[in-house]
């Protein structure tokens, strides 16, 4: 009877303690547990294209896209030369630095340098850059008119000539040289010159518009009126605003030669004048004022009068680039 009562009292003690209160622990985050390690096999690994970094856009200003470098030279200069276009050029720059690098032998990239550094106005570092592709490339005309163009910038007007003669001298088809050897000898008031240089640019394939206006404010200058109009005319013709007001400006005039006398000057203008460009400087060297001087009579000499046209120099693409351009 004892026995039996004992077990029953441990079956109602087992009971109840099997029946006390449970605390459930509160559901918290959890990630999803590693799988397990494979033994002699492994499973197939997915490759998840990786998203381009676009960095933080400053207020104002679109992101920046960062570009992979090509690894090939071509695609290189390619891809630079699209982001000058887009005047991108610190980017552009590194591209081209790196094609140097990448053939030690080709001036392009240097010549794609000096372009940059001259449109942004970095003298120095375009006439570094134009003399090494010069260095690597003696034969370029491409070279040499890029050449002229740093020494223009930094007003060695005659270095810049030397060099534009030169890449005429290479290739005679280089318009762009010739235009840039007659703008300049226009800058220092050598107007027959100017014109003969223009005269080469006009007659080839692919003259410009400002070319032309060139080419008529040098025969305008020169007192060859009729020359002037048949410049201009053509220049209006290719689009050249300029070209069409100096066109109009000189119809009907027979001369600009202004006869100098004792008597009050008489104030001359013309109905649709354009401003004249900044000049050389006076101070610097070969460059001179025009100076009138008497004749035997004590008359003084003609003198011509500035005629208020404007001339441009092409400051984007300054070459048809040929095959024996770059060596």
């Amino acid at each position: 009877m004892k026995s039996s009562l004992k077990a029953v009292l441990f079956a109602m003690v087992v009971s109840l303690s099997a029946c006390g209160d449970r605390v459930s622990p509160t559901p918290t985050e959890t990630s999803s547990p590693a799988p397990p390690k494979l033994v002699g096999a492994s499973e197939p690994v997915v490759q998840v294209p990786q998203v381009p970094r676009v960095p933080k856009a400053e207020f104002g200003k679109a992101p920046i896209v960062e570009i992979a470098m090509p690894t090939k030279y071509v695609d290189i200069i390619k891809l630079g030369n699209e982001l000058v276009a887009k005047g991108e050029h610190p980017r552009a720059r590194e591209l081209f630095e790196a094609a140097a690098k990448l053939d030690k032998k080709q001036a392009e990239p240097h010549i794609e340098l000096a372009r940059s550094y001259i449109t942004t106005g970095d003298r120095s570092l375009a006439i570094k850059s134009a003399n090494k592709a010069v260095k690597l490339a003696p034969e370029s005309s491409q070279a040499y008119n890029t050449l002229g163009r740093a020494e223009l910038l930094r007003h060695s007007y005659e270095d810049a000539l030397i060099a534009f003669r030169q890449a005429t001298e290479l290739n005679a088809d280089n318009v762009w040289a010739w235009n840039n050897l007659g703008y300049t000898n226009l800058l220092l008031k050598r107007y027959q010159d100017a014109a003969d240089a223009l005269v080469e640019a006009t007659s080839r394939k692919g003259a410009t518009a400002f070319m032309w206006n060139n080419l008529g404010t040098a025969y305008e200058h020169l007192d060859e009126l009729d020359d002037a109009r048949v410049a201009f005319e053509a220049g209006g013709k290719l689009g050249s605003s300029q070209a069409k007001a100096s066109r109009k400006r000189l119809e009907g005039v027979d001369t600009i030669i202004v006869m100098r006398t004792d008597k009050p000057a008489v104030e001359h203008s013309y109905e649709t004048a354009e401003p004249m460009p900044d000049m050389p400087d006076p101070e610097i060297d070969d460059v001179t004022e025009e100076i009138t001087e008497e004749d035997v009579d004590g008359e003084l000499a003609p003198k011509v009068e500035e005629s208020g046209v404007e001339v441009k120099i092409e400051t984007v693409v300054d070459e048809v680039i040929l095959d024996d351009d770059l060596n």
